[in-house]
């Protein structure tokens, strides 16, 4: 490992705090706000990382300016007036106060003044400080709050509907993909009822999150807490499906849902569809190789989180055979146990060095397209947090026309290397 490298894993920001993402799940209710409760700066990262995801989200994100005295004196005041005058602006739904770490220290009764104040929206208020949890906690945590506070009631499922679990905002190409597989569910007869979250989720809509048949967790680290309540509190079933990726893993998806649900289902047209995208990837390929046939897609290198991560990975096996191997660094938990089919990587030193007529697949940020570089050589795909700022809502790397993507995404970038590599010779 090169000294650098080591170095690595002191940098900041190498990740996302429970704040943020609590702040991204409430946000995704129309016309919510956040208070957040700790000094400026924290709020102004937190801030820069909603926006980038969703603009408008920096309208309804505020902070309590919290400074040096009041971490001795108490910060109650303070929020007070700033809650009272949120719940003072007409335009909301809900209203949510997230503590930081500093003032989850100094024993404020944050829960007490929210109570106190005579508001016409519910308020909650959560201790989301990063030393307590990363992103995926602070997401889960703010919905399963959220829930509890709506004294949501059993009621009897609807046949054959599920919601899906598992969508943050902040994610690339979250809302292609929600389209992707409400597509793919209602082309078999299953209907969705909800999809958690999403941007512009109606408060009300929650409370027929109760008619669905089973949850569908398809991130577990966001969601398997969230169905986990819903499952003690409302007896609602739920199986934990990862996001598919690969036509193979799409159809097993659709197979794994149908089978929880006890239904038959016929996937013949989704199959139908899947042999065409195959038969055009293949002539694809085969055309680049009449042009150069000295190439080769080395390995796919990952860093995401781990559902995600885990996804990606086993899709080499069965729809992405041409790739020789996996490398796969996981951000956040991690299931040890998982069956894994790839290699662990954690600095650019632990990936071999590729030749010339070698290329990589890398899935993650532009962070790590830097941190590995070979960028002459490294097809890139946007997998992770932070998602890319010019995005196209329809995009989708999931399910079967998201693969179909993905495997184009790869082609036109493959190409465009092999065509710059034989124009310099």
């Amino acid at each position: 490992m090169k000294n650098n490298e080591k170095l690595k894993k002191w940098q900041p920001c190498q990740g996302y705090c429970q704040m943020t993402g609590a702040a991204s799940a409430i946000l995704s209710i129309t016309g919510s706000k956040v208070i957040m409760n700790c000094p400026r700066w924290c709020a102004v990262l937190a801030e820069r990382e909603l926006a980038t995801a969703v603009k408008e989200y920096e309208e309804r994100l505020f902070c309590s300016e919290v400074l040096e005295p009041d971490l001795l004196y108490g910060v109650s005041d303070k929020l007070q007036l700033a809650v009272e005058e949120a719940c003072a602006d007409q335009q909301k739904s809900l209203l949510a106060v997230l503590t930081s770490c500093s003032l989850s220290l100094i024993g404020d009764d944050i829960q007490g003044v929210c109570k106190n104040i005579t508001a016409n929206c519910p308020v909650i208020a959560l201790d989301a400080g990063g030393l307590s949890g990363e992103y995926w906690q602070g997401w889960s945590n703010a919905l399963t709050a959220l829930l509890a506070d709506m004294k949501l009631q059993q009621t009897i499922p609807e046949a054959a509907t599920v919601n899906i679990i598992g969508f943050s905002t902040c994610y690339p190409n979250w809302e292609g993909d929600m389209l992707e597989l409400h597509r793919m569910l209602t082309s078999i007869g299953i209907k969705v009822n909800l999809c958690l979250l999403t941007n512009g989720t109606q408060l009300q809509e929650l409370q027929k999150i109760g008619q669905a048949a089973l949850n569908v967790v398809i991130n577990k680290e966001l969601g398997a807490t969230v169905a986990e309540w819903l499952f003690n509190n409302l007896k609602q079933d739920y199986i934990i499906a990862d996001i598919p990726y690969g036509f193979t893993a799409s159809i097993n998806w659709l197979k794994k849902i149908a089978t929880a649900l006890k239904i038959e289902t016929n996937i013949e047209a989704l199959e139908y569809e899947i042999a065409a995208a195959r038969e055009n990837i293949f002539d694809s390929f085969s055309a680049l190789c009449d042009i150069d046939n000295s190439w080769s897609l080395k390995r796919m290198v990952i860093s995401a989180g781990s559902s995600c991560a885990h996804s990606l990975a086993a899709v080499i096996k069965k729809d992405l055979s041409m790739v020789e191997q996996c490398f796969v660094r996981i951000n956040g938990p991690n299931e040890e146990n998982r069956n894994c089919n790839y290699q662990r990587w954690q600095y650019a030193g632990d990936l071999p060095k590729l030749n010339e007529n070698e290329y990589q697949i890398l899935c993650g940020t532009d962070r790590e397209r830097s941190e590995i570089g070979n960028i002459s050589q490294t097809i890139y795909i946007n997998s992770a947090m932070p998602a890319e700022k010019i995005s196209v809502p329809s995009a989708t790397y999931a399910g079967i026309r998201g693969w179909t993507h993905f495997m184009q995404t790869v082609f036109r970038q493959l190409r465009l290397f092999i065509y710059l590599k034989k124009e310099s010779i």
